[in-house]
């Protein structure tokens, strides 16, 4: 049996974006494998995510990422010794500098920050500590080609380290789960995500204030409020534009199956899951065919230019008008989504580890 060691520090931020929701769920399904013993690092709470799996939270005496930081470089190497791991996963980047006495296994969403994406303490920070943990790594995990591409180019690291696995979607938007209803215009256009620039809301909000007299809709824009880490972008909600606040799980269902479309310009994106989100839940997305969007959406979504605020609008003012195409969109949305599985994820994921443990 492969004893695994997972890095969990960033499993306890108040509120987990993208990456470090995906890192949760591909440790669930790692955890749900018979043919591993899993252990967990981090503060206590990581416990209140998982309850039935053993956690050490030794010398992480407080909740504080910054000291999470300390505790990583300093506590987790021993801790990675006393256990005697086969292998140690490190989701989210945040791996040893050196390395340890075991393998190890880091993921990478994307190289954002090392090209000016992000804050500038989030920058230096991953400038300086994702290059050496990745070097020391036996494997990187990331979520799409384009991301491996830009990892091997940023980080100059070889493409035969690299592995792909795509992440998946919660069962709530694959299954047959009910939504729950809550309180959104009766027509309205759709956006999910966070307000980091590099998302491209601004050029959204643009293209909507060129089509609003011609449409009924209003814009809906639906994720948490600005981080640290990102670059700031003040939105003022208005008449038009709507902000809900915080949403469950099947709140956001509701959210995406009533939109007439779901728009989603992004500049850059590692992979990119609320467009397939919206897929999953029956609606015509609009997004951007940068990065890496259209290898993850392929041909089940109409596909525009980000930089341009005309090809924006047209988007959707084609999916909007045309209800045959926006019919299409749907049928391919769905089955375009269902490839997708936080099961697939996790078992590929297990398997990297288990190889490293070999190599």
């Amino acid at each position: 049996m492969t004893k695994v060691g997972i890095n969990a520090r960033t499993f306890s931020v108040d509120e987990p974006g993208g990456a470090v929701q995906a890192a949760i769920n591909v440790t669930r399904e790692i955890l749900s494998d018979d043919s591993v013993e899993v252990i967990l690092f981090g503060h206590r709470s990581v416990a209140d995510l998982f309850p039935d799996a053993p956690v050490d939270s030794s010398f992480y005496p407080r909740s504080s990422q910054l000291y999470g930081l300390f505790w990583e470089r300093t506590a987790l190497p021993y801790l990675t010794k006393k256990h005697d791991l086969d292998v140690l996963y490190c989701p989210n980047g945040n791996g040893p500098l050196r390395p340890v006495s075991c393998p190890v296994v880091m993921s990478i969403m994307d190289v954002n920050a090392q090209k000016g994406m992000s804050s500038g303490v989030h920058q230096l920070y991953r400038k300086l500590a994702v290059p050496p943990a990745a070097r020391a790594a036996e494997n990187i995990i990331t979520i799409s080609n384009f991301s491996k591409r830009e990892i091997e180019t940023t980080l100059s690291l070889p493409g035969s380290k690299i592995r792909v696995v795509y992440p998946g979607l919660k069962s709530v938007y694959l299954d047959d789960v009910p939504a729950t209803e809550c309180d959104l215009p009766d027509e309205y256009i759709l956006y999910v995500g966070a307000l980091n620039p590099r998302k491209n809301v601004s050029g959204l909000i643009r293209a909507y204030r060129r089509l609003k007299d011609e449409i009924p809709h209003k814009l809906v824009l639906i994720g948490p409020g600005n981080h640290a880490i990102f670059k700031n972008l003040n939105i003022e909600e208005s008449d038009d534009i709507v902000r809900p606040g915080y949403l469950t799980e099947r709140e956001l269902k509701f959210a995406y199956a009533n939109a007439d479309a779901f728009v989603f310009p992004s500049h850059y994106e590692g992979f990119g899951l609320p467009p397939l989100e919206a897929m999953a839940c029956g609606t015509p997305v609009v997004a951007s065919r940068a990065t890496a969007l259209p290898e993850v959406l392929g041909d089940a979504a109409e596909l525009v230019d980000s930089s341009s605020v005309d090809a924006i609008a047209e988007g959707i003012e084609r999916v909007l008008t045309d209800p045959e195409y926006s019919q299409l969109l749907v049928e391919k949305g769905r089955e375009r989504a269902g490839l997708y599985t936080w099961e697939k994820a996790g078992r590929q994921t297990l398997a990297v580890l288990k190889a490293a443990r070999n190599q």
